[in-house]
């Protein structure tokens, strides 16, 4: 394996030893991201979904100017507390002027129970371009930090298929790329010209056919079985990465 070095593709661990969201590539071309399992236990072969978004988290007001070449955006929380790590090596984005634009990984933060309170956020690269009170910031935790079942509603981006079980809030390996597996829900077959798939609306954690009829489906690999059969595994190609 490449990049899957301290912990092999089908083990589990209660220890995280890889960053989350590492990527890994098997001699056969497959691809894999290192995740965290959330509060329920992974399912084998269910598609998955990161960790459900928090709007509150969105368009929050930056409450200290900041200067080109800082490390530190303060910004007043938007109705939702922040806990310990709860973003760490997650997304900020300056989403509007001044500074608009700008992407940043968190480093660290401030824990704040304050659910209107001020919290600052250290970003890993600096600012190159100055923030004001004007401006407004979002932060979004990692991908593959407490990923769950993919729901009939998604709540997030899918991230992969989980290869086992895996153990509540534990660390491990999930498909994301390349030949493999997905559950196919109880809906429309696929055939010979439907071999697009897509998260399913119908049934969690499971796949579905995209046909012309739906609007503006989530294309996340392809089938390769000229038929495939409900509520089955079914093989698969994922383009998720």
């Amino acid at each position: 394996m490449i990049n899957i070095t301290a912990q092999a593709l089908y083990d589990e661990s209660s220890v995280r030893q890889h960053q989350l969201g590492t990527l890994g590539v098997d001699k056969y071309g497959a691809r894999y991201r290192y995740i965290q399992a959330g509060a329920v236990a992974l399912v084998t072969g269910h598609l998955l979904q990161e960790a459900a978004e928090d709007t509150n988290y969105r368009s929050m007001a930056v409450d200290t100017a900041a200067a080109i070449g800082d490390k530190v955006v303060s910004v007043t929380l938007g109705g939702t507390a922040v806990t310990a790590n709860q973003f760490e090596e997650g997304e900020l984005v300056v989403e509007t002027t001044p500074g608009i634009g700008q992407w940043r990984r968190i480093r660290r933060h401030e824990v704040q129970t304050s659910t209107t309170g001020s919290c600052d956020f250290t970003i890993y690269e600096p600012l190159k371009i100055a923030l004001t009170t004007t401006s407004q910031v979002s932060v979004r935790k990692n991908a593959y930090d407490g990923v769950v079942d993919f729901p009939v509603t998604p709540t997030g981006a899918p991230i992969g298929v989980a290869l086992y079980a895996m153990t509540i809030a534990y660390f491990g390996w999930v498909h994301s790329g390349g030949p493999g597996v997905a559950l196919y829900d109880n809906q429309t077959n696929s055939a010979a010209d439907e071999s697009a798939i897509m998260p399913s609306r119908d049934v969690a954690g499971s796949v579905t056919p995209v046909t012309e009829a739906l609007a503006a489906p989530v294309h996340i690999g392809f089938g390769r079985e000229q038929v495939s059969v409900d509520s089955t595994m079914g093989f698969v190609t994922l383009t998720i990465d």
